[in-house]
């Protein structure tokens, strides 16, 4: 069962990439409201079900890979509004 743990995770970390990706691109499949929420929701959902998953190396890829996903979607442009865009 933990197993599929893993497989769920990598799966959302999967949708969320592609979510994400769409979006930069100027693909909108969702109002922008609905993006990212659902890439945040997702992020923390497939983190903990990989925490409860195997210690295996599908593990550590949702691990990574949703901590990469949030860091792309809170702390990048929370930076970048900070520090770079910060005239108006």
């Amino acid at each position: 069962m933990k197993r599929y743990f893993n497989i769920i995770s990598i799966t959302i970390c999967g949708f969320n990439i592609f979510v994400y990706s769409l979006f930069f691109f100027g693909i909108d499949l969702v109002p922008d409201e609905v993006v990212f929420p659902q890439i945040i929701i997702g992020s923390i959902i497939g983190f903990i079900l990989s925490g409860f998953g195997t210690k295996r190396f599908t593990k550590n890829i949702g691990i990574f890979g949703h901590i990469f996903v949030l860091l792309f979607t809170i702390v990048g442009p929370l930076i970048v509004s900070t520090f770079i865009w910060n005239e108006p």
